[in-house]
């Protein structure tokens, strides 16, 4: 049985509601240059990176308490 005109257009793009705001990104990301995507994707990955270093102590203790320095650091050489 062949398919209409109808049938094969709807094949060849998956529907999206177009309301919600990740529908909406979807749509906008199958229409743009794929240079463009990437640079979105970069520049997200940098952002993120950016707020982690922002949200994440400074000494790097989970716990949020931090050490007194002491003027003096510790090397290991062996």
């Amino acid at each position: 049985m062949p398919l209409t005109d109808q049938e094969t257009d709807a094949g060849a793009t998956a529907p999206e509601c177009l309301v919600c705001p990740l529908c909406m990104g979807i749509a906008a990301l199958r229409q743009s240059r794929p240079e463009a995507v990437e640079h979105v994707l970069k520049a997200g990955v940098e952002l993120l990176a950016a707020f982690r270093a922002l949200v994440e102590p400074a000494d790097g203790h989970a716990d949020g308490h931090r050490q007194r320095p002491t003027g003096m650091q510790r090397i290991d050489i062996g």
